[in-house]
């Protein structure tokens, strides 16, 4: 299972509201969101700290029975070869987090994960030159041509790579270019309605070039908010049958 939670930094509009939430955090965090030198970095902390704490809770809760309680819980964090964390404990609980404009996103499983948001903004046509492949281009046209919106399309495989250089722990070391999408095609009418209901973009797999062999699986979201529009990508090694998301209010 893969939880996805949500949350909007519009909920700590100043100072005073990022020290009165202080209390829902692990002390590993406190001293994360003290050494932020200014109020949005602050407020982007506490909030991934706060969606740590709440899906932790969850999957305990529903691994034991215990009831959750308001008392933040003490985390032990592990670290990767890569110096990606983890929360250790009776079961390695694995979480990746991102942020983008408002919003920040945690994913949850109990196997490695990657996730990424980005903020559609006005597309610069350089990042697709410079870092998309050939293959990535052709991809890039044919979602296009397929009827999905050519930013729909861009942010749907920015965010999927992202996902997936997360998911594997080597961040930009792999390179945007390093990877292969193949989105799936699917064709079943009543899926399809499900899908683009849940706001779901696109879903497949995705590699490193070299390595026919491996890769993970992926889903592509789109989420609309008050002002602007975001996609989100996950990425997992385990085929992606359970997916639950959760806004997040404080």
């Amino acid at each position: 299972m893969i939880r996805i939670y949500r949350a909007d930094i519009a909920q700590l509009p100043d100072e005073e509201a990022v020290e009165r939430n202080m209390v829902f955090l692990d002390e590993t965090r406190k001293r994360k969101v003290n050494q932020c030198r200014n109020l949005g970095d602050k407020r982007r902390s506490l909030l991934a700290g706060f969606l740590i704490q709440e899906g932790a809770k969850d999957w305990m809760w529903e691994e034991s029975g215990l009831q959750k309680e308001s008392a933040p819980l003490s985390l032990s964090y592990g670290f990767s070869e890569y110096g990606k964390p983890y929360l250790r404990g009776g079961m390695d609980l694995h979480f990746n987090l991102s942020h983008s404009g408002n919003c920040i996103v945690c994913a949850f499983s109990d196997e490695e994960i990657g996730i990424d948001i980005q903020m559609h903004r006005k597309r610069q046509g350089d990042i697709v030159r410079r870092f998309f492949s050939r293959e990535d281009k052709e991809l890039l046209e044919k979602m296009a041509e397929g009827g999905m919106g050519s930013d729909e399309a861009f942010y749907c495989m920015w965010t999927v790579k992202e996902s997936y250089m997360k998911l594997t722990g080597e961040g930009m070391r792999q390179g945007l270019d390093a990877s292969v999408i193949e989105i799936s095609h699917e064709e079943r009418e009543e899926a399809s309605l499900a899908e683009r209901e849940a706001g779901i973009l696109g879903w497949g797999r995705i590699r490193k070039r070299e390595e026919a062999d491996s890769g993970a699986y992926f889903r592509s979201y789109e989420e609309i908010d008050q002002e602007n529009k975001y996609s989100i990508s996950v990425c997992s090694y385990g085929k992606m049958d359970d997916i639950q998301r959760k806004e997040i209010h404080i």
